[in-house]
């Protein structure tokens, strides 16, 4: 028994155990009688500090001892976080230990004590679990993080957005979920074309909603106006500033540049490619050569040389 709790026993005792505490007889008649009234109660508030001081201490050496288990257990997860804070969340009848993890920089981790140790991003959990109670008002949502440092997932994704080089206005985000250790997020950008991206070794992978949609996917924040919007913002410093884009597609990638092609409402669409941030647009006439042409607009066959 610690000596808050002893503390508190004698001071709740009967007035019989009171007066032989320590073998003294203090001749009260009732617990009010040591001193009075107010030294009673003026006892019980020391009594009851101390107790929650030792509560206190207990509690910090809980969170010390779980702090060093989640760092072990981040370590062996193979994670990038500097664990500033963490605690243990829950824990499996056969003894899997469940750790949330603060991190020195960006959001942390859900890290379950599995042969290895695997770990999943806050701002995916945390989506995950949003998700789960928009479709399932009254059910039990998977694990998700609590610390404060957790919490703000949004300015999260669009932090991660402007460390990958996304110089857009960032109006909706979204993680979509986690391969290995690696997440993938969603990030739509006001009036143009948004992107998925994922944390790699060297720093972030980009790839553009066009693409997206090219490989059969979709992206949830990008509307086709956007699209459309962005394929002429391309086009505005070369020959083909003129077209009115009422369809487009991403071609593909090389080290020449990213290609589109775009659809003129009324006219001759264009082929172009984009590097470096310049635009170098080629009339469908002119562009059959390049991954197979043109297919939003019927080519125009190039005009012959005039006779001499």
């Amino acid at each position: 028994m610690t000596a808050a709790a002893m503390m508190l026993g004698l001071m709740f005792a009967s007035p019989s155990l009171a007066q032989g505490v320590g073998g003294v007889n203090t001749g009260a008649a009732d617990s009010y009688a040591i001193g009075g009234r107010d030294e009673y109660f003026r006892n019980m508030d020391t009594a009851l500090r101390d107790f929650s001081r030792e509560s206190e201490r207990d509690r910090a050496e809980r969170l010390r001892t779980e702090a060093a288990a989640a760092r072990a257990a981040a370590t062996a997860a193979g994670v990038a976080c500097q664990v500033t804070e963490a605690v243990q969340i829950g824990q499996t009848q056969d003894g899997l230990k469940l750790y949330e993890t603060a991190c020195a920089s960006g959001p942390g981790y859900l890290i379950a004590t599995t042969t290895p140790p695997t770990a999943t991003g806050c701002v995916v959990a945390n989506t995950a679990a949003r998700h789960f109670l928009t479709a399932n008002p009254q059910g039990q949502p998977p694990a998700s993080c609590t610390l404060p440092a957790n919490l703000n997932v949004d300015a999260a994704i669009a932090g991660y957005a402007r460390d990958a080089g996304i110089d857009c206005t960032v109006d909706e985000v979204r993680a979509i979920g986690q391969v290995g250790s690696r997440a993938i997020y969603e990030i739509g950008c006001a009036g143009r074309d948004g992107y998925r991206i994922t944390p790699s070794e060297t720093g972030w992978d980009k790839i553009s909603c066009f693409a997206v949609v090219n490989s059969g996917s979709t992206c949830a924040f990008t509307t086709q106006d956007e699209q459309f919007a962005t394929l002429r913002a391309y086009l505005t410093e070369t020959p083909a500033a003129d077209c009115q884009v009422d369809g487009g597609r991403y071609m593909g990638a090389s080290a020449n540049g990213v290609y589109y092609e775009a659809k003129c409402s009324g006219a001759e669409g264009y082929i172009f490619r984009v590097k470096d941030g310049r635009t170098e647009a080629f009339p469908c006439a002119e562009a059959q050569g390049i991954g197979g042409g043109c297919r939003l607009t019927t080519a125009v066959a190039a005009a012959a040389p005039p006779n001499n």
